[in-house]
């Protein structure tokens, strides 16, 4: 294959469909084993029918669709796909057509009658890693049959026959156009996505810093502490690339970014991405993720500054900053003492929480 690099790691996943006559529709695996013999042997790593069928039935149910072809012709899907399936490129070929041509010959008093079976297919290959179409073509597979008085020219396995010779022009077809190697692609960037917190009022939403002295006396401080949403789901153009906070790599330039979280306000917008961007979005809670942050804070409105607990109030109090944490929220907390370090009688009661500071012991003196 002329811009195919022999030595270039190429997986592919194979996709039929059948939209001739019904008959065909229990020779699409025979067909698929056909192009994926062919496509092996022309250097591709091709993923199990299985695998790629379910990934797709997955898709189907995800989106309520029905209609596999229009799905694979979405180029969100094949962005997708390519990226469930960790495939370079997805190979699309639908039988399009199945009928015969009569001919009636007599020559020297000799009647032949030559029936000739066409079938027509296409194909296309999509980027698995970028999307769009790479290339695509249709193609005519036939077979003739002879039949005289006394001579009768049998085709055995017509339908088989013509298919493994559509799955050969297929690979033949392909190996004659000009396909750029997905993997060898470059120029993606990498920039970081993380996100803050608003109220309904679009306030940005910090909490207290408190923390208990070795008597368990509160001690609140007059910095408050900034309150990031874990596990916010990040889509590019469509396709989920992870969850923030996080890193990600895209082509430098205009992409559709959305975010979003229960509890929270979807975030949609179009940004220009760089190398080393760093992006920070202020997200709004909804009505009902605004009740529950209340509920999950409460227990900070009752903390009176310079009120000793008991054990039982204290013990109470770290759990509820537990839960805090065990509900996806992420709580920067600030260490500043003397001594580089911060003992374990007098700390925020929020250190445990993610991305919390390290609790370093004082040195051995």
């Amino acid at each position: 294959m002329p811009a195919l690099a022999q030595n270039t790691p190429r997986k592919a996943a194979i996709f039929v469909a059948n939209h001739a006559e019904k008959a065909f529709d229990e020779k699409l695996p025979t067909f698929a084993d056909f192009i994926t013999g062919r496509f092996t042997d022309k250097g591709f790593s091709v993923l199990s029918r299985e695998v790629s069928t379910d990934a797709l039935s997955s898709l189907l149910k995800d989106s309520k669709q029905t209609d596999a072809d229009q799905l694979l012709s979405n180029n969100s899907t094949v962005l997708r796909l390519g990226q469930m399936l960790g495939a370079d490129y997805l190979i699309v070929a639908s039988i399009t057509s199945f009928g015969s041509d009569k001919r009636s010959v007599d020559a020297y008093g000799v009647k032949t009658v030559n029936i000739t079976h066409n079938l027509r297919v296409t194909y296309k290959i999509l980027d698995g890693v970028h999307g769009g179409t790479l290339a695509g073509d249709t193609l005519k597979a036939s077979k003739t049959a002879r039949f005289t008085e006394n001579y009768r020219e049998e085709l055995g396995d017509l339908i088989n026959g013509l298919l493994e010779d559509a799955s050969l022009q297929i690979a033949e077809s392909l190996g004659k156009k000009e396909i750029k190697t997905a993997s060898a692609q470059t120029g993606a960037v990498e920039f970081s996505i993380s996100c803050g917190m608003q109220d309904l009022a679009q306030l940005p939403v910090s909490i207290p810093d408190v923390r208990l002295t070795k008597d368990n006396t509160v001690v609140v401080e007059k910095d408050r502490l900034e309150v990031q949403p874990l596990d916010v789901t990040v889509e590019l153009d469509g396709v989920v690339a992870g969850s923030a906070p996080g890193t990600f790599k895209a082509m430098p330039g205009l992409h559709k970014i959305r975010l979003s979280r229960e509890g929270f306000t979807p975030w949609e917008r179009t940004i220009n991405v760089v190398e080393g961007q760093k992006l920070k979005v202020a997200l709004q809670m909804s009505d009902a993720g605004y009740q529950r942050w209340k509920d999950n804070t409460a227990f900070l409105q009752s903390l009176e500054n310079a009120k000793t607990l008991t054990d039982a109030q204290a013990e109470r109090i770290k759990g509820d900053a537990q839960r805090l944490r065990q509900s996806g929220y992420k709580v920067d907390v600030k260490v500043d003492t003397k001594e580089g370090f911060v003992t374990q009688q007098n700390q925020s009661i929020f250190s445990q929480l993610p991305g919390a500071l390290p609790v370093t012991p004082p040195p051995s003196r």
